[in-house]
């Protein structure tokens, strides 16, 4: 990494990831202004081709922070985890039962997953998905699914690599920028 890179790294509170071990553990009230920054910060460099430039600048990690300050106050039905490294959170994900209405109660779902930029390819999202498939399986799922947008080669190669498969069944949303975003359902059974 750079000179330049690390000091713009560094200003946001986010040291480099070195070949320190991925710490998974549960999200708590506190994490909020760190999951909005990585959320902001991700969608912004991931989605360039999926979403506009002015609905990805017009996010805010202010109000990312209050929704996620209010969410891990009341979670409901979803489970929250963060990835650290030395101390530092790097990614989340969330996961909990299913919501397609076709799916039962047997299906988990893996709603999101998030990584910094800065630790892209550094084991943290291979982390979480690990960390994530072993907590359904002894939540006693028998399966688990996500949706992925549609060309999201990385994200698709990282869910394939743990056997995820694609079920031919996609949908078109577009909730979260107002343009339309291709999404396509992956699965996996639970041993």
């Amino acid at each position: 990494m750079d000179a330049a890179k690390r000091a713009a790294t560094l200003s946001l509170g986010v040291s480099p990831v070195t070949e320190m071990d991925v710490v998974i553990r549960s999200a708590q009230v506190g994490d909020e202004g760190a999951i909005a920054d990585i959320h902001v910060l991700a969608w912004q460099a991931a989605y360039k081709e999926f979403m506009s430039e002015e609905y990805l600048s017009s996010l805010s990690v202010q109000k990312r922070a209050e929704r996620w300050r209010e969410t891990l106050s009341n979670p409901g039905n979803g489970k929250y985890l963060v990835a650290t490294t030395g101390g530092i959170i790097r990614g989340f994900a969330v996961y909990g039962p299913a919501r397609d209405e076709d799916l039962d109660n047997s299906s988990s779902e893996l709603v999101a997953l998030i990584v910094h930029p800065e630790s892209w390819r550094r084991k943290i999202g291979y982390s979480l998905v690990g960390a994530i498939l072993d907590k359904t399986s002894l939540e006693k799922y028998s399966s688990i699914y996500l949706w992925v947008i549609k060309g999201n080669n990385p994200a698709i190669k990282l869910y394939e690599s743990f056997g995820f498969q694609d079920t031919g069944i996609s949908k078109t949303e577009d909730i979260h920028s107002g343009h339309p975003l291709h999404e396509l359902r992956y699965s996996k059974m639970l041993g």
